[in-house]
This record gives structure tokens, C-alpha cells and sequence, in this order.
């Protein structure tokens, strides 16, 4: 992925091409871009800002408080649900697993409050599916990149 900031600037404005331009759209838009880099830069944020013309600090303020837009370059975030339900239902576990299973591998495990799926807990996210009822095999796969986890 390029992270020169002209070429970031240009494909982010095709990117926000369909997007309304305002307030109420700027979390869809930062999604929009999420997937698209699989992380949220400050060259992304600023070409965002640019895009939909809001400033560049409320922008920042709406991708930085989202912990599913954090991720490094070059690793695929999973993320493990810890909030009260999950954790009861053995997310801690699967952390501790998945943290051992990670090492080496190009993803980042992370700890994540409510992913809303509460009445299948505990629950994972990998930024393109969540898996309800997640068990050690699920995780495995989902390290390892299977589409089925």
C-alpha cells in the first residue's frame, strides 16, 4: 500500500467520490478507508479531512477514539471481544492462546470492548467477519487467514 501522501490524497477522494459530505457520514467514510489500507494513517486522516472538509482534528478525534482503527501496517487486526459476557464465556482464554499462535504470524491479536454480539459469546472480529461462539479452532483460523473460521 502507498503511503505517499499525494497518492493517498488521490485514492482516498475516489474512495469518497459516493460519500455525502457531511458529519453524519464521516464514520462510514473512515470504514470506507479502512478498508481499503486495512489501518487509519495520519496521511489517511488528512486526506479524509481534505476529502469531506472537516477539520482535520475532528477527524482525528472520530478515528482515534475507535479501537477497531488501530492496527499497524502490515498486520491484519483480530480482535477478541473482553467485555464482561465474553469474558465469562472464556475470551480470556482464547487471548492467551491466540497471543502464543500469533507470534511470527502477520496479525495483530488485540483486546476489544463490546463487539455487540453478546448473545453468541464469546465473539471475534478480523475486520471483515465476526465468528460468534468463537473456540480455540475458530481463532487458529482465523490466524492463520481461513475464510471460515
Amino acid at each position: 500500500m502507498e503511503t505517499d501522501k499525494n497518492a493517498v490524497a488521490e485514492r482516498v477522494s475516489r474512495l469518497m467520490e459516493t460519500v455525502p459530505k457531511d458529519r453524519g457520514q464521516l464514520l462510514p467514510a473512515l470504514w470506507r478507508v479502512f478498508e481499503e489500507y486495512q489501518r487509519i494513517g495520519p496521511e489517511m486522516i488528512e486526506a479524509v479531512s481534505n476529502a469531506m472538509n472537516i477539520p482535520y482534528a475532528e477527524v482525528f478525534g472520530v478515528a482515534s477514539f475507535y479501537a477497531l482503527f488501530d492496527n499497524a501496517a502490515g498486520h491484519r487486526p483480530i480482535y477478541v471481544c473482553t467485555d464482561v459476557l465474553c469474558a465469562l464465556k472464556g475470551s480470556e482464554d482464547l487471548l492467551a492462546v491466540g497471543e502464543d499462535a500469533a507470534q511470527g504470524a502477520a496479525v495483530a491479536l488485540k483486546e476489544s470492548p463490546c463487539l455487540g454480539h453478546c448473545d453468541g459469546a464469546p465473539a471475534m472480529f478480523d475486520g471483515h467477519r465476526t465468528v460468534r461462539n468463537a473456540t480455540r479452532a475458530s481463532l487458529m483460523a482465523m490466524i492463520r487467514g481461513e475464510s471460515h473460521a
